[in-house]
This record gives C-alpha cells, structure tokens and sequence, in this order.
C-alpha cells in the first residue's frame, strides 16, 4: 500500500486526520493525493451487516499520534 493512502489496519499506528483543516473521526479510508476520505458515522449505525460510511473530499492531511 502506498504512503498517501491510510487505513486502520495499515500497521502504522494511531493518526489524526483532517480534511480542509477540521478532524474527522473513525475513519476507515483517507487518500491525501486524491483528497478522498470515507468514516463510519457517530455513534455508528448499522443497516444489514454492514455498518454505514461516509464520503468526503476535500485537502487531506494525515498528523501520526504518539502512544
């Protein structure tokens, strides 16, 4: 997996990620070349199986949290 796209279980720890500056939270998917983030809803909602996501586009920037 390239560096611009991160995912939970990527392996490389904890992240914050913003999009246009605000921090978006239980993201699943973030893309920083594309501007393409997806997360689960708050609190999640599941519909089926399968628990509902979002899209958003927009500047992504990616901060790693220590600890």
């Amino acid at each position: 997996m390239s560096g611009h796209i991160h995912t939970p279980g990527d392996g490389r720890g904890r992240r914050r990620v913003l999009v246009d500056g605000r921090e978006v939270k239980r993201v699943v998917y973030a893309n920083t070349v594309t501007g393409e983030v997806r997360h689960y809803e708050d609190p999640i909602r599941i519909v089926g199986d399968e628990p509902v996501t979002h899209s958003m586009r927009g500047h992504v920037d990616v901060e790693f949290v220590n600890g």
